[in-house]
């Protein structure tokens, strides 16, 4: 592997895991708002209205901060 690219051993089972949690929560907001767009899924704004759109907006930012801090030394 290429020194610097092998997160887990740099990093530790537990922040490695915290990232990955926090990519995955961005990730599923991302792919539900894709989906929703092309009309496979409910949209967000279906589900959570215009004033409740703040609600996935920020756990999308939460998880993309804590990928951020998880992964800072990688």
């Amino acid at each position: 592997m290429l020194p610097g690219f092998d997160c887990l051993t740099e990093l530790g089972w537990f922040r490695f895991a915290v990232g990955m949690a926090g990519s995955a929560l961005a990730a599923f907001f991302l792919l539900w708002l894709l989906a929703g767009w092309i009309g496979w899924v409910p949209t967000l704004v279906d589900m959570f209205g215009v004033v409740g759109m703040r609600t996935p907006a920020s756990f999308t930012v939460a998880g993309l901060l804590l990928a951020a801090i998880a992964f800072w030394e990688c």
